[in-house]
């Protein structure tokens, strides 16, 4: 039996999904039931239950647990449920890891790398800018105080089918798609630091090259911290360039605005996946392009809103 934590959510139900294509159908499914009552997408997943994230009872025979539960929202300010949600309750689901003896894959972030644009997973490098990178840092130091095996994945921009309900917190291939669909045109920051206009970069990972990764992980027995990233830093007018494509625009309407001065000390101007770690893990596949990340995902976008 595998469980799986925040389900419901993005990274959560991919993870349910590929797993179901593996055909792996003993799933337990945790997220918050009063925000997510009956996900509709779940009529998709064959699984065994879907509980509540707080309740833990009896569950037993757990071989691996996939720990994407969280409070995401990283302009939340509230420390204590901050700290709640992601510390104290993930401590609680690698109590129960360790109860059945079974693998624990966990989200962790890049969000813990501040501005630092060096990303190799070290100390060094960790300068959280918010409540919720302190967090996620501190369950990565938790994890790797213990002597149990466990893997926390650094997730750096995630895009893919099924952020759909992130709101805000939606990958930027999402909302410039959305924008686009309104008004045919795509609006972007001006130039930031030593960046020009909309070529602020970030490392865009698609969220089949996250799941996969987290596949490989289930496969194996280590305990350490991982970067997911494709290490290619790539600039947000390429997003947009590849959207205005998709669409055979050829007038491609960039709207360059001024970034709001409270979010000019604390933007991230270059994130970039140092993954040779990963690498050294074992893990060898090749990442999706952003050309092809970007196809895919507005073609499963324009498939189910059609």
């Amino acid at each position: 039996m595998i469980l799986v934590t925040g389900a419901a959510g993005f990274i959560g139900y991919n993870i349910a999904k590929r797993l179901n294509l593996m055909g792996i159908k003993n799933l337990i499914l945790l997220d918050d039931k009063e925000k997510f009552p009956e996900p509709k997408k779940f009529s998709s997943l064959e699984y065994i239950d879907y509980r509540h994230y707080t309740d833990l009872v009896n569950l037993k025979g757990i071989k691996c647990i996939f720990h994407e539960g969280a409070c995401s929202d990283t302009m939340e300010y509230d420390k204590n449920y901050m700290m709640d949600i992601n510390y104290e309750y993930s401590k609680e689901i690698f109590s129960l890891a360790k109860l059945n003896k079974s693998k624990f894959i966990y989200a962790s972030s890049a969000a813990v790398y501040g501005l630092n644009e060096s990303s190799s997973e070290i100390p060094e490098n960790e300068s959280p800018l918010n409540i919720y990178a302190e967090s996620k840092l501190l369950f990565d130091k938790y994890i790797m105080s213990q002597e149990y095996p466990a893997v926390g994945l650094r997730y750096f921009n995630v895009y893919g089918k099924g952020e759909e309900d992130k709101g805000k917190m939606a990958s930027m291939a999402y909302k410039m798609n959305h924008e686009y669909l309104e008004s045919k045109r795509i609006s972007l920051f001006k130039g930031t630091g030593r960046y020009g206009d909309g070529e602020q970069k970030r490392d865009f990972i698609y969220i089949d090259d996250v799941v996969s990764i987290n596949m490989f992980f289930m496969e194996e027995s280590l305990h350490d911290i991982y970067n997911v990233g494709t290490g290619n830093a790539e600039p947000f007018n390429e997003i947009a360039n590849n959207i205005f494509k998709y669409y055979k625009d050829e007038d491609r309407n960039f709207n360059y605005i001024e970034m709001p001065e409270n979010l000019v000390p604390k933007y991230q101007n270059f994130t970039e996946a140092n993954i040779l770690k990963l690498k050294s893990a074992g893990y060898s596949y090749d990442f999706f392009s952003l050309e092809e990340g970007i196809k895919n995902y507005l073609n499963d976008l324009n498939t189910s809103s059609a």
